[in-house]
């Protein structure tokens, strides 16, 4: 009988909790998620720096063309106003874009005609200094100009 009684006396009690059964992170785990976090982030704010570089870009391939064109187009109103080289800015609606033309006389000999007389104008715009920089080349008649004369 001590046996049957051993066994009913007898009732498992819940071991106490060893280091291994607790339930959380180890160091080793935490290390590796918080360079996992930090390889993410820093590509986060590379794609960040080279996306406002991008918009500047964009920015300033979309200005420049109009800058150029306005400034053409004085010089093809009145190409008498511009020496062969020049250069200047826009002010302070657009700073740190300055412009540079330089004009040159250009003959064209075309068999059993007259010579063409032409204008050869290369306007060149930039920004900061040389940081981003547009050429526009325009080829003005010459005659055209001697009429507003």
């Amino acid at each position: 009988m001590s046996k049957s009684t051993k066994n009913i006396l007898t009732f498992n009690l819940p071991k106490p909790y060893a280091a291994s059964d607790c339930r959380g992170f180890t160091l080793l785990e935490v290390m590796v998620a918080v360079a996992i976090i930090a390889i993410v982030l820093v590509s986060i704010v590379r794609l960040q720096g080279q996306t406002i570089s991008m918009n500047e870009t964009i920015r300033f391939y979309a200005i420049a063309p109009l800058l150029a064109q306005a400034k053409l187009s004085e010089i093809i109103l009145k190409p008498t106003d511009f020496e062969t080289s020049q250069s200047g800015d826009f002010g302070d609606d657009y700073p740190g874009y300055a412009w540079t033309v330089k004009i040159e006389e250009l003959t064209i000999e075309v068999m059993e005609s007259p010579p063409l007389e032409l204008k050869k104008i290369d306007m060149f715009v930039d920004l900061n200094q040389g940081q981003m920089k547009f050429s526009l080349r325009h080829y003005l008649n010459a005659e055209s100009g001697k009429q507003d004369e």
